[in-house]
């Protein structure tokens, strides 16, 4: 009875170093993507967005400009066609986000509970690009390895969010993102965002974003050109009055 008991015990805490072991790889793996998506001090960019209807096939173009410095100030503004051109937003720390409407020449705070919704009829929503790294937001926990991949199931630490759970798969050598999967609160599959990559000096920075909106039946493909990283942009450029200026 006594070895039986003892066997017992043990069995557990083998479970138990063997699921803090998973914890702490999960978190490590998670930490490393992480450094990779915020290693780049700053961004500029131009944007292509192709729209498209997968029930009929119809596309819509719209082209805009990025500017990002940091993980916390980011200003993205339409330049095509003409009926957006000038709508802008600008992202400060403390998840503070601004909209600028041209036509009514007026800048809006947008709340921390409507920036989860669609942005100008593309599949992104404001939080889909997160102002914090994602080891802060999300609890991790390793689901799977293969030959080439990690696969993370990401629950968010906040009690009201968008989503329920994010699975990602990352690169198992360089650590950056291959796919994101976004799920409801109640585990449907709602998004699935695919990442290409180029290689900018010493950095993998992702220059086609494929959004696929499984509810909508919509898909967004983002495709960056004329990148340039670690320019050194000045704090200036992120102000409410440049956003509305749209100065350079």
């Amino acid at each position: 009875m006594k070895t039986r008991i003892f066997l017992i015990v043990a069995g557990f805490l083998l479970l138990s170093v063997i699921k803090a072991k998973g914890q702490e790889e999960a978190k490590d793996i998670l930490s490393k993507m992480d450094d990779v998506i915020f290693s780049i001090k700053d961004k500029t960019a131009d944007v292509k967005m192709v729209l498209i209807n997968l029930k009929n096939g119809k596309e819509n173009v719209k082209k805009a400009v990025i500017m990002q410095k940091g993980h916390s100030k980011k200003m993205f503004r339409y330049v095509y066609p003409k009926s957006d051109s000038g709508i802008a937003t600008l992202t400060l720390p403390g998840d503070q986000i601004y909209l600028y409407l041209p036509l009514f020449k007026s800048v809006k705070k947008i709340s921390s509970n409507s920036n989860g919704g669609a942005f100008n009829k593309s599949d992104f929503s404001l939080r889909d690009t997160p102002t914090k790294p994602y080891s802060e937001l999300y609890t991790p926990k390793l689901e799977a390895t293969t030959d080439t991949s990690y696969i993370l199931t990401l629950i968010p630490k906040a009690d009201k969010w968008v989503y329920g759970k994010l699975v990602a798969t990352i690169d198992k050598t360089q650590y950056y993102l291959e796919k994101l999967e976004y799920y409801s609160q109640k585990g449907q599959k709602l998004k699935e965002a695919v990442y290409h990559y180029k290689k900018i000096d010493s950095h993998w920075v992702a220059d086609k974003v494929t959004m696929t909106n499984a509810v909508k039946q919509h898909k967004t493909v983002t495709i960056m050109s004329n990148i340039k990283i670690n320019t050194g942009l000045n704090d200036d450029l992120f102000t409410i009055e440049n956003l509305k200026g749209g100065k350079k």
